[in-house]
């Protein structure tokens, strides 16, 4: 149960944020926004996730733990 949750988590969060930043390019904001560093905080943190399979998180991040591993 934990492991969906994770994955619904992660799913929400990045879905939000692509929405956000696509809602922003069209409205002509290219600054970065408060809302989209709380947003981009909230996809960190579902990464972060203990219970997220490793296949749901982000590669950059696999490869930076293994590298100061």
């Amino acid at each position: 149960m934990r492991t969906l949750a994770a994955i619904a988590w992660l799913r929400a969060a990045d879905a939000a944020l692509t929405i956000h930043t696509a809602s922003s390019r069209l409205a002509g904001i290219t600054a970065e926004t408060p809302m989209y560093r709380r947003l981009n905080a909230a996809v960190a943190r579902a990464d972060a996730n203990p219970h997220l399979p490793a296949r749901y998180r982000d590669p950059r991040d696999v490869a930076d733990a293994l590298r100061n591993a």
